[in-house]
């Protein structure tokens, strides 16, 4: 098809403004480097409906490169007798002249444009131009992806044929309609508060916003009644948790027929489930329950399996503490499983989400930050997303907002500090979200957490005397959320830069800062010079610090002192001799910090006493400071907790120190924390709960393996356990194979192992056409083997998304879940708690059995530890861990009954080792298991996946 161009064209309305939505398919990225167009679409928009199409394909008089057709599909014979540039030209100059430019990146396709008219002996076309990645960004601030697919996807935009011009062109006017009624909808306030940001966006983005308020100044609307305004920001109101009815007890439908009967067709009885249920609920009902161990496989529905019982044991006068491993798996308990169970339970189950108080928006921070005009599009384009996020959420949960850039120092300022940290007299203290939070928390039934939460606020969460029912689901994450939490870091490098941010807001300078805030107020002014020394005393005291370490690295250093990273572990005896309290660099350190506070906190009640005398921007400067004295408090907690933790736990706590040396500056940083829970579970976290549910869906690696217990702190003869095996057709449906012939992984064969991993990895993909997953041990592996496929033809012919190179988890994990041909190679983070239904995940190869590395400074402290303990560190603690990852990795082949699925390791140890069957042997006893010779691995994998997966297995 030469060229299209629809010929139901409207008589163009004078009023009413017409949108070019534009989509260009070129060549490569760069017009100055010689790429070009070989496709363009284009729609006309006008009050929301479409008046006119353009499509053509474009000669570029080059070769198409293979990344390109790939991509979009068009190949050279597709453009061979397609129109030049040139000979189009005139005809897009002229359908585009007088409208609105629209593009989804529109620096990208605009100046490709302009530059390709501009070859072609026409202007620049100057028009207005705007850009719906930026406009989607600021009015879908929860958006997962702003990706085109993605976002029409999400919007329910059809959209057949990505990357393909016209295809685009037509979904970018329809995500443009949907983006400007949601202009239309935003309250006038906002639209204010948007305007007044500055936003520096791509060409005249910005623009929609000032040109609906001036139509809002001319029409006005009423608000929203969702919506209430306080202090001048707009805000969701929010729906507080109300009884339903009356609250008396129900009896629980223990039978298939009685659960049917309440399921109605809301939900599908699953036998095994039903199982796990009436287990759950026989042990809790029971007049001595146990702590009680699940194991639920994959397909079982195991959160179902246990909210649906403890539901009807809990109601009406207990609650229920779910804790899981993730904020993700809090969301998805709250979003899929309670919303299942409540349409189904006679009676409802309320809930809510607890995180750590970093998780949440401090609203009253967040509006003294927008009182400062920003340099940084970043934060300006943040601000804006916020605002508008402002009139959806409820719970003010940085999380809603799917962002990558939470590490941006922006965040530090506008991070919830706590509810002990607010005043009530805050002119915020009503709308503010955690307050919020815990007027929900005492009326819900359901309090879903985390375990790192869960170890920190057993207490809090926890009843004394009503002794709510706790379930730790991920079960095996829960002793290793207590070890990361143990764990902390003083960073000098980032204490220096939080007191040097310090030192600028009280010095004087060419920026209003505190001193000039406080420079008519005696008192004030006295204790703004005061922090100045106090700022002068804390950096000398932290240089005697690091000095002091410096010294006991040097004693005990056994590193090469050029390696641009060092890790030295040092002895506890050194350690506690620089922490000592009553030592001069820790008594320095602690009055500085202590003087700090003071002088700061005096200043603070002299801003509060005046409230109404300051500006906004006066407001944000003491929120400036207190956000980096906050650093400083959570530095000197560091240090007491890791005294705490020697004197303690000695023998069972390791700490060293970390020099990153580089041409610029050297930084030294102190680390340390606990090797083993050492019954912290027992004493600090089940008092406070009735008899704990632990549930997961790979918990054990033997049937006789203590280590679960011990992670747990459990007493096996006191504890109920129950394994239901996953429903899926193993048999049938999966298949397990060995390269026995593989070299076995080691320091000393690196070199011929890598090529060995990337010709098997080139050989079982170069001709398959299914989604296929690699999982390897270090981000350090991925890149080898990745530099050495890059070298190969596989490019040209599958999407290959490496973790660390071509973007991170999140990002590559999305466009791999959205993929048809993808290669996704990942690191430790692969290995659970990823979701492949279907055809998402055909083929999974694990490069190397996934053992800790023997060299990680933790796991030699622990091992030592083990040894002295007199226990053998590989089969008490390697081998365990082990056994559960690959339990957890080849869980990711079927999430459904209708999935198939093959799963390769390039390990021969799994097959020769005595410990090999072992880890089998924890396995799902229908997957057939095969060793075979990597030749043979390729056609085995090509005729099972191709669906002759029937035969018998060796």
């Amino acid at each position: 098809m030469a060229q299209r161009s629809s010929q139901r064209i409207k008589k163009r309305d004078k009023k009413a403004p017409i949108y070019s939505v534009v989509d260009l398919e070129t060549t490569g990225t760069n017009v100055n480097h010689g790429d070009r167009i070989i496709q363009i679409g284009c729609v006309l928009v006008q009050d929301g409906k479409i008046i006119n199409h353009f499509e053509t394909k474009i000669n570029p008089r080059e070769k198409i490169p293979r990344s390109i057709v790939q991509l979009t599909g068009i190949e050279d014979k597709d453009v061979r007798k397609a129109p030049l540039f040139e000979d189009v030209a005139g005809t897009i100059y002229s359908l585009l002249t007088g409208t609105t430019f629209v593009a989804h990146n529109v620096n990208f396709d605009f100046p490709f444009l302009n530059a390709e008219l501009e070859r072609a002996g026409y202007p620049s076309l100057s028009i207005p131009a705007i850009d719906t990645v930026t406009l989607s960004q600021i009015l879908l601030p929860t958006a997962k992806s702003f990706r085109l697919r993605d976002l029409t996807s999400s919007l329910h935009i059809e959209h057949d044929h990505p990357h393909s011009a016209v295809s685009d062109a037509e979904a970018t006017a329809e995500l443009l309609n949907d983006l400007l009624k949601k202009v239309q909808a935003l309250p006038t306030l906002t639209l204010e508060k948007l305007s007044q940001l500055k936003l520096n966006l791509p060409q005249q983005t910005a623009g929609v916003f000032d040109a609906e308020l001036q139509q809002r100044h001319k029409k006005p609307r009423p608000l929203s009644e969702e919506l209430y305004v306080s202090h001048g920001i707009v805000l969701h109101k929010s729906r507080p948790i109300t009884a339903t009815g009356k609250r008396e007890a129900y009896k629980y439908p223990s039978t298939k027929k009685a659960k049917e009967k309440i399921y109605r067709d809301a939900l599908k009885l699953r036998p095994i489930q039903a199982k796990m249920m009436n287990s759950i609920y026989n042990n809790y009902t029971h007049d001595e329950p146990k702590n009680m161990i699940v194991e639920a496989g994959t397909g079982v529905g195991k959160t179902l399996g246990y909210l649906f019982p403890l539901s009807y044991a809990a109601y009406p006068n207990k609650k229920i503490v779910i804790s899981t491993a993730t904020n993700v798996l809090q969301q998805q308990i709250i979003d899929t499983s309670i919303a299942q169970l409540n349409k189904v339970l006679p009676f409802k189950m309320n809930s809510v989400i607890i995180k750590g108080n970093h998780h949440y928006l401090d609203l009253a921070r967040f509006v003294h930050s927008l009182s400062v005009i920003e340099d940084s599009k970043l934060v300006q384009l943040l601000k804006a997303k916020i605002l508008v996020w402002l009139l959806s959420t409820q719970t003010g949960d940085l999380d809603e907002l799917n962002l990558n850039s939470q590490q941006s120092p922006y965040f530090t300022e506008i991070r919830h500090q706590g509810v002990r940290t607010l005043n009530s007299s805050n002119a915020f203290y009503h709308d503010d979200f955690l307050v919020r939070r815990e007027k929900r928390l005492h009326q819900a039934d359901i309090i879903i957490t985390n375990h790192a939460y869960l170890v920190a606020h057993a207490q809090d969460l926890g009843d004394g005397t009503r002794r709510p029912y706790l379930v730790i689901d991920e079960a095996q994450h829960l002793s290793e959320s207590i070890l990361k939490r143990s764990r902390r870091t003083f960073n000098f490098q980032r204490l220096r830069t939080a007191v040097h941010v310090m030192s600028n807001l009280v010095n004087n300078g060419s920026d209003r800062n505190l001193t000039d805030i406080f420079a008519e107020q005696a008192l004030g002014s006295y204790n703004v010079e005061l922090l100045r020394g106090d700022l002068n005393a804390v950096e000398e005291a932290v240089d005697l610090f690091q000095q002091a370490l410096y010294r006991q690295f040097m004693a005990n250093s056994t590193g090469n002192p050029d390696n641009e990273l060092i890790e030295q572990p040092l002895r506890n005896d050194q350690v506690m001799e620089v922490l000592d309290i009553g030592g001069p660099i820790m008594m320095k350190l602690e009055q500085a910090l202590s003087s700090v506070q003071l002088h700061f906190s005096a200043l603070s009640h002299l801003f509060t006493s005046q409230s109404d005398r300051w500006l906004l921007s006066d407001r944000y400067l003491m929120s400036q400071f207190q956000s980096q004295l906050a650093k400083l408090i959570e530095a000197d907690q560091t240090l007491n907790e890791f005294s705490d933790t020697l004197q303690q736990q000695g023998d069972a706590a390791a700490f060293w120190i970390t020099i990153r040396q580089s041409t610029e500056q050297s930084t030294l940083q102190l680390s340390g924390g606990l090797l083993e829970t050492t019954h912290y579970l027992t004493k600090n976290v089940y008092p406070y709960f009735a008899q704990p549910l632990f549930v997961g869906a790979t918990l054990f690696t033997s049937a006789r393996s203590q280590y679960l217990y011990n992670q747990l702190d459990l007493d096996r003869n006191n504890t109920l356990t129950r394994r239901f095996a996953s429903p899926f057709d193993y048999q049938h449906n999966a298949k397990l194979l060995i390269a026995e012939d593989a070299p076995v992984p080691s320091a000393q064969n690196n070199i011929d192992y890598i090529k060995y991993l990337s010709n098997t990895i080139y050989r079982l993909t170069k001709n398959a056409r299914y989604q296929t997953m690699i999982l390897f041990n270090s981000l350090v592996m991925i890149e080898q083997v990745y530099s050495q496929l890059r070298e190969t033809d596989l490019f040209d012919q599958r999407d290959i998304l490496a973790q660390g190179i071509t973007g991170n988890r999140d990002k590559i994990l999305k466009q791999f879940s959205s993929g048809q041909n993808s290669i996704l190679l990942g690191a430790s983070s692969f290995w659970e708690g990823i979701d492949l239904p279907s055809s998402a995940l055909e083929l999974l190869i694990i490069t190397r059995l996934p053992f800790d590395s023997p060299d990680e400074i933790m796991n030699r402290a622990h091992n030592k530890l083990l040894q002295q303990q007199g226990k053998n560190p590989f089969y008490h603690s390697e081998l365990p861990k082990a056994t559960m990852r690959l339990r957890q990795g080849i869980g990711r082949l079927l999430r459904t009954e209708e999935d198939r699925g093959i799963a390769i390791v390039l390990d021969p140890r799994l097959k020769t080792r005595r410990y090999g069957q072992t880890i089998l042997n924890s396995l799902p006893a229908d997957l057939p298991v095969s060793a075979q010779k990597t030749s043979e691995l390729i056609t085995t994998t090509q005729t099972f996946l191709m669906g002759n997966g029937n035969e018998k297995v060796k």
